[in-house]
């Protein structure tokens, strides 16, 4: 049996941001107008150099990035 092992780097954003309006893997903690709480939860998310961090799934109120790794080792 073949079992293929995907290793990546995660980042925190001060070390480093990922190219712009390219979505990345994220562990995030942030509120989306009050309804959901997101807690070191693991999200897709983008960075714009105009608006930081966004998401295009939730509409975030307040949103923190912790570490972020680009999906280029599993081919997103």
């Amino acid at each position: 049996m073949i079992k293929r092992q995907v290793i990546v780097t995660w980042y925190t954003p001060e070390e480093k941001l990922p190219a712009e309006d390219e979505g990345v893997i994220a562990t995030v903690s942030g509120n989306v107008n009050g309804t959901i709480i997101f807690d070191h939860a693991l999200q897709t998310v983008c960075y714009d150099k105009k608006e930081g961090w966004y998401s295009e799934d939730y509409n975030f109120t307040e949103l923190t990035v912790h570490v972020w790794c680009d999906l280029e080792a599993y081919k997103g």
